[in-house]
């Protein structure tokens, strides 16, 4: 078993990542900025939903928000098909307008090091909790299936990432061996859930300074502090 500590005074230099055999890679906060969802759900939903129900921008966002919030750290959260539901809007083609499309951008230097750790034949597998939709409309921007070696949506297997159960029909879906392991997140809640199904390695990517280390996650401010790790 690795557990890697420092603080954020420390280089990434003499982690020894290159000794995991596996790596469990988040997509949004990791890859891809999370500006652009942000900005999609806080933002322009609110303003399409308040249009298409001749309510105040404020009065949508009182709405809207209030139903996201009510739903937070579950599945129906990421299900898309839900939204479209629930808010009479759809949101697989809201998501799909140029507007949004554009916002859409990869964190700076995340591509470096997939790169890097593609040239090394690294087996790299992302695992988010994005829907399955909302992936596919990233990947029509992002080409990066190539990187891994499968995709897992949490949808597609029943349980979100901050449900410990997800990890345990995870590790038996890719028959992997998580001593052998990394997980590089954005999410503390994930990497607990993670934790207690017997996961050890982790990679906390975070700009908390107070952040609550109860697993020995280390943790760095960007995916592009791995570059010279490897």
């Amino acid at each position: 078993m690795i557990i890697y500590i420092f603080t954020r005074d420390d280089t990434v230099n003499n982690m020894e990542l290159k000794d995991n055999k596996y790596y469990l890679i988040d997509l949004d906060g990791v890859i891809l900025d999370t500006s652009y969802d942000n900005h999609f759900w806080q933002v322009h939903i609110p303003d399409v939903y308040a249009k298409k129900k001749s309510i105040s921008m404020e009065d949508s966002i009182k709405v809207t928000h209030s139903l996201f919030n009510y739903k937070k750290k579950t599945k129906d959260w990421y299900n898309i098909d839900y939204w479209s539901n629930i808010l009479d809007i759809d949101i697989k083609a809201e998501k799909e307008k140029k507007e949004n499309m554009n916002r859409m951008s990869y964190k700076e230097g995340a591509i470096e090091v997939l790169d890097k750790m593609k040239k090394l034949n690294k087996e790299l597998y992302l695992v988010t909790n994005a829907h399955k939709k909302t992936l596919e409309i990233k990947l029509q921007k992002f080409h990066i299936k190539k990187y891994f070696k499968q995709m897992i949506c949490s949808h597609e297997l029943g349980y979100i990432k901050e449900d410990i159960q997800f990890w345990h029909v995870l590790r038996t879906k890719l028959n992997i061996n998580y001593s052998k392991s990394l997980l590089i997140e954005d999410t503390m809640d994930n990497i607990s859930s993670a934790y207690h199904a017997g996961l050890r390695n982790f990679i906390y990517i975070t700009d908390d300074k107070e952040t609550n280390n109860k697993v020995n996650a280390q943790y760095i401010k960007a995916f592009s502090e791995l570059a010279s790790s490897f």
